[in-house]
C-alpha cells in the first residue's frame, strides 16, 4: 500500500532519524540509500572509532563516526557482525562524494520548508517538524566535513 502526500509547492520531501537519541532531517534528494550492513572495514591510520569504509554496490563508502560529524558523544561501537543501519547521503554537487552516516533508525518521511544556508556548520537550523524538535543538516556540509576529517585523520 502506498501512501499519498500532500504538498506546499514550495516545501521539500526530509528524510528524519534518530542518532543518539537525537532527530535529524536532510532532504531526501541527498538520500541515495538506507544500507543495512554488518560492520565497516579498517582505514590504515584512520581510528576505527572515527570510521572506515564499506563495500557499496562494489565501491568503497567512506563511513565518518556520528560524533565527528553532528557532535555529541562517540557512540559504542557494535559488534562487527551486528547489523547496523547508514544513509548513503550524496552532495549533490558531485556525485562521486558520498558518505556513509551510521544511523539508530528511519524515523519518518515528511514535508518542510527548503533549508536555509546560515554560517558554515553541518546543522543549520533547528525546527519543530510533526510536534518534536530536528535538527536539520545540510548534506553538502556534511559531504565536506567528513572529507576533511578523513584528510586529517591519515595526513
Amino acid at each position: 500500500m502506498s501512501e499519498t502526500f500532500e504538498s506546499d509547492p514550495e516545501s521539500e520531501r526530509l528524510m528524519t532519524f534518530e542518532v543518539a537519541g537525537t532527530t535529524y532531517a536532510l532532504p531526501i534528494a541527498d538520500v541515495l540509500e538506507v544500507l543495512e550492513q554488518a560492520g565497516m572495514n579498517c582505514v590504515p591510520r584512520l581510528p576505527k572509532e572515527q570510521g572506515g569504509v564499506l563495500n557499496w554496490h562494489g565501491e568503497a563508502l567512506t563511513v565518518v563516526a556520528p560524533h565527528l560529524l553532528l557532535g555529541g558523544e562517540p557512540i559504542a561501537r557494535r559488534g562487527a557482525e551486528e547489523v547496523q543501519q547508514f544513509l548513503v547521503v550524496s552532495d549533490r554537487n558531485d556525485s562521486s562524494m558520498q558518505l556513509g552516516l551510521p544511523i539508530d533508525c528511519v524515523t519518518a518521511l515528511t514535508f518542510g520548508e527548503p533549508l536555509l544556508a546560515r554560517g558554515d556548520e553541518v546543522v543549520v537550523e533547528r525546527r519543530p517538524i510533526d510536534g518534536r524538535v530536528v535538527n536539520m543538516i545540510n548534506p553538502q556540509r556534511l559531504v565536506a566535513r567528513a572529507a576533511e576529517i578523513i584528510e586529517r585523520a591519515v595526513a
